[in-house]
């Protein structure tokens, strides 16, 4: 089986923290059986080569000078709530350039569908080639695609008429199924697939504990302090500040917590702002962005994992953020917003705690509740490693993206099953 996998973010080099989940789809895939080729806009930080990958990885120019290629790989959206301005001056060029490139790829390696991450632009640039050469089209639903299709009229209809050519479109995240009916999608073709992990490289045992040693000495955290890890872009629906505000309330009942807020954004300064103004600066570690290969030791060293998102003013909130998964596979109990798709990764009172969204005094509490319970935290932790190796790896969760492509290109075939967890979801 082939497959054009289109995107317009991708890991740009080596260890790049840029969605590692879509190169974790297609590399997984590729060791599957699937032929795949990966297509992605160039970037000026682009920076690949043909011994860091298995799968075709093609990249195309969409404006000069090489500089001014900005669209995409976590650009787009001013703190994740707006488009940029230059968006819409720069989107024609490339949706044109990419369905030129994709014509092209078509022809020579005769695809059998084409598999989009994210409805807008890639849902529909795959639409167009798809219709003509009549192949079947998959789309996935991360996060943001639902409310760049909610921005305005123009988008909607453009979003509507994408679904219409859909042989199937998957979710990460059970919030979006509702919105996906109401454009037009028919329950039999709406799919709910979370991203998986690798457990392999967030592995719970084995020389992490010098890494940790060292992180903590990196990080000036005091040897007996207890340690909450949040780790993602710096944006609004993150819920940092929330964990911020928290933090005088954690503090009241384990004085002795440092607070590591991992990556960097446009919310980075006002956090940092923040922390000085309720006096816990000196309790907050902000190491920007942290390389690929660093973040397990981040996970092991912390005692908590943490991440209270929310919906952000635009309505935009995450899909499955992928950390939480990682943090389950290095088994370290989750604290975490009950919204969007972390319910069905993480199970309430069984891998972690799940909070009502800014509910300060509620994530204070659950915080709480794990950094005094050193048992509660181990249990927690080995149950989310579990799931993780039950359900939730990258070869299980690509399973069902082969079942989808099977049925997608046998009209005949039943539905596969799709994810599912206690509830029905």
């Amino acid at each position: 089986m082939k497959i054009c996998l289109l995107t317009h973010t991708y890991p740009r080099f080596p260890n790049d923290t840029t969605a590692p989940f879509v190169a974790s789809t297609a590399e997984t895939l590729q060791k599957q059986g699937v032929d795949v080729t990966v297509l992605t806009p160039d970037t000026p930080k682009f920076s690949r080569n043909i011994t860091d990958h298995t799968v075709n990885l093609q990249t195309y120019r969409y404006f000069f000078p090489r500089r001014l290629q900005q669209l995409g790989y976590s650009n787009t959206l001013i703190n994740d709530c707006k488009l940029k301005k230059y968006v819409y001056l720069l989107t024609p060029f490339l949706c044109l350039s990419s369905i030129f490139h994709l014509f092209g790829l078509h022809r020579k390696h005769g695809f059998n569908l084409i598999h989009a991450q994210w409805l807008l632009p890639n849902g529909f640039i795959a639409a167009i080639v798809c219709r003509i050469y009549k192949l079947p089209l998959i789309i996935t639903m991360q996060g943001s695609d639902m409310l760049v299709a909610k921005q305005n009229p123009f988008f909607k209809s453009v979003a509507k008429w994408t679904l219409k050519q859909t042989a199937m479109v998957t979710s990460v995240t059970p919030t979006f199924l509702p919105e996906l009916a109401a454009l037009g999608v028919p329950e039999s073709k709406r799919c709910l697939i979370p991203n998986g992990v690798d457990p392999t490289a967030f592995a719970s045992v084995g020389g992490k504990e010098r890494d940790c040693m060292h992180l903590r000495k990196q990080l000036s955290i005091p040897s007996d302090n207890a340690v909450v890890f949040a780790l993602g872009r710096v944006v609004l629906k993150k819920g940092f500040d929330l964990l911020i505000q928290a933090l005088p309330l954690v503090k009241q009942k384990h004085p002795n917590v440092t607070l590591i807020i991992g990556g960097d954004g446009t919310d980075l300064q006002r956090l940092k702002a923040l922390s000085k103004a309720l006096g816990v600066s000196e309790d907050v570690r902000f190491p920007g962005t942290i390389n690929r290969t660093e973040v397990p030791a981040y996970f092991h060293l912390c005692d908590v994992f943490t991440l209270p998102a929310v919906f952000d003013p635009k309505g935009n909130v995450d899909g499955c953020p992928n950390v939480i998964l990682e943090a389950m596979a290095c088994g370290k109990p989750v604290v975490a917003s009950n919204i969007s798709g972390i319910p069905i990764v993480v199970k309430d009172g069984e891998t972690g705690i799940l909070v009502e969204a800014k509910n300060i005094a509620e994530l204070a509490s659950a915080l709480i509740a794990l950094l005094t319970d050193t048992a509660k935290r181990e249990r927690f932790g080995r149950a989310g490693r579990q799931r993780v190796l039950n359900e939730l790896t990258w070869i299980q969760v690509t399973q069902q993206f082969k079942d989808i492509y099977k049925h997608s290109l046998n009209n005949n075939a039943e539905k596969p099953s799709t994810f599912h967890r206690d509830t029905g979801v």
